[in-house]
């Protein structure tokens, strides 16, 4: 898969962009990286846990989409089974990356293999003179506030991490006592007892910075594991009905 390239108005003039809840792409992904302001939508349907980024170093909050490693029980077709989407869902196929790692300056990127774009149907991104259209300035708009929610998730993770209120925890689920049992591992979930037994002025300090709907949020989220092990239940049968 090509990697996304740098909007340019003379590269990419002729470009449309048609709108699609099709997220097939990410029907290998079972962990979706999700931002903090996705809690009080996708609680309702999906469980949100923490894992570690690749460096092992910070953690990200995500959406356990499936409990099969590299399947996504929702992205398998074009069409979305879910009420609710993720904010970065929408994104697509924009995206946004840092010139360098010490500034602020921000290059808006493109997927120039998205099955979005077209130079004859949708929304056009640029004008004949070479500005950006309504649509695109719009557009840009929309991942930037992004880029922004995923510098505020990071510091959330990382007051999390302060508090030490994040402790491993190994999913073990199993629908029925004729299905396998599917474990994942290198998840994090808030604790309760540290929640609990944090001080006064810890305590304080999260419901200060809008924490606390946030924690519970996350907590009953946790809620729809068994939703997500009945429907693996039944995609693993449909699955040996078909071979």
């Amino acid at each position: 898969m090509a990697l996304p390239v740098p909007l340019q108005n003379d590269k990419h003039a002729k470009l449309k962009i048609t709108e699609s809840s099709d997220y097939t792409r990410y029907k290998d992904l079972h962990l979706i990286p999700i931002l903090a302001q996705d809690f009080f939508t996708l609680c309702a349907e999906f469980s949100l846990v923490f894992v570690k980024d690749s460096r092992g170093e910070q953690f990200v909050p995500v959406a356990v989409m499936g409990l099969r490693e590299g399947h996504n029980l929702f992205c398998q077709t074009q069409e979305w089974k879910s009420r609710v989407i993720p904010i970065r869902f929408n994104n697509a196929p924009f995206s946004m990356v840092r010139v360098d790692s010490t500034g602020d300056q921000l290059a808006v990127l493109i997927d120039e293999e998205s099955s979005m774009l077209s130079e004859t149907e949708g929304e056009s991104l640029f004008k004949e003179d070479g500005e950006k259209t309504a649509y695109l300035e719009q557009r840009i708009e929309d991942v930037m506030t992004t880029a922004e929610q995923t510098v505020q998730t990071e510091a959330i993770c990382k007051l999390f991490k302060e508090k030490d209120l994040l402790a491993t925890k190994q999913l073990q689920l199993q629908h029925r006592q004729d299905s396998p049992r599917y474990n994942i591992d290198g998840v994090y979930t808030i604790d309760e007892k540290r929640l609990n037994a944090l001080s006064e002025d810890d305590f304080l300090d999260l419901r200060k910075q809008g924490m606390i709907p946030l924690i519970y949020a996350h907590l009953s989220s946790l809620q729809q594991l068994r939703r997500v092990s009945e429907m693996q239940y039944n995609a693993d049968k449909a699955a040996e009905a078909t071979a």
